[in-house]
């Protein structure tokens, strides 16, 4: 089966604040011993994983990540349509990955007034990301090979804040751990946290741009297992109590009402509920870590040659 990304589809959450959102079919995915996979997806359903990114729309305008540059046409048609011919006022990618950053410079070169706002040096966990900001063109004002560029580019980092005018956006670090060179985004006005990463599942073909509470079945602790899986191998090796003091943590710091995830599903109502569920997905995931998985992993991986 071809893996082919589907063109944005979008919906409005509240006035003049879009969720857009494309898709990449998945095929068929292997039974894991844990789940029941009947649970969350049908024999004649499709899997599909996703990818959001979100308009603010104001007294002044923000986009918050790019989506794929597969779409970089179709996402300038669409930021057309959205604003209604006003210009884009802010750019922000929330950390220079290909498929959260990499229509910057389609979107940018339609915007020339636009402001490409990206992560300073103390973004993420750590610091020293000098030589990430050189891959991905953002180390100066007027970067060497995009110099045709007239756009203004802006470091922001923890607690920087913009006001869009009927919308505040903030910006943070991730505060259960994200890749690295990431910043998170609250909107003060619909109280909503953006996850970037964080937070993500897949979900049935049926049910693309559609609020959690929507979907055809309860989203179930396979589908955050499996998302996480890939975007955090990591996680295999983790302190579970330190995650559930970070994820303790994101509810006392934000106590969302909207949380909107750069790979799953918007949660307009208990977004709590789907913390619990990611808290027990990393769990399943430490045990895959622990020592007597990994040795016989590696073993298998290790042995030798059969004789012949």
């Amino acid at each position: 089966m071809a893996q082919t990304v589907s063109n944005p589809k979008y919906r409005e959450i509240k006035d003049g604040f879009y969720w857009t959102q494309e898709c990449l079919p998945l095929g068929t995915l292997s039974e894991l011993d844990r789940f029941d996979m009947s649970k969350w997806i049908g024999a004649d359903e499709e899997v599909h994983g996703c990818q959001n990114a979100y308009l603010l729309d104001g007294e002044q305008s923000l986009l918050f990540d790019t989506l794929t540059q597969p779409n970089g046409d179709q996402v300038v048609d669409l930021l057309d349509d959205l604003l209604d011919g006003d210009d884009l006022d802010y750019l922000v990618i929330s950390h220079p990955e290909a498929n959260h950053a990499g229509n910057t410079f389609t979107i940018l070169e339609a915007y020339p007034e636009a402001t490409l706002l990206v992560p300073g040096e103390a973004a993420g966990h750590g610091t020293g990301h000098g030589t990430e900001h050189e891959l991905y063109h953002i180390a100066t004002d007027t970067p060497e090979d995009v110099s045709e560029l007239a756009n203004e580019i802006r470091y922001i980092g923890d607690g920087d804040t913009v006001d869009l005018g009927g919308y505040t956006v903030e910006f943070h670090r991730p505060v259960v751990a994200d890749h690295s060179f990431t910043l998170w985004m609250t909107e003060h006005t619909t109280n909503t946290l953006f996850t970037v990463d964080w937070m993500g599942f897949l979900h049935q073909s049926s049910n693309c741009v559609s609020y959690v509470h929507e979907l055809d079945r309860e989203v179930t602790v396979e589908q955050v297992f499996r998302f996480h899986a890939l975007a955090f191998p990591w996680l295999r090796f983790s302190d579970v109590e330190a995650i559930e003091r970070g994820v303790a943590d994101v509810r006392e710091r934000f106590d969302p009402d909207i949380v909107a995830p750069a790979h799953g599903m918007v949660t307009t109502e208990n977004p709590g509920q789907y913390m619990d569920l990611f808290t027990e997905a990393a769990a399943y995931l430490s045990e895959e870590g622990e020592h007597e998985n990994m040795q016989s992993k590696l073993e298998y991986i290790l042995r030798p040659p059969t004789e012949a």
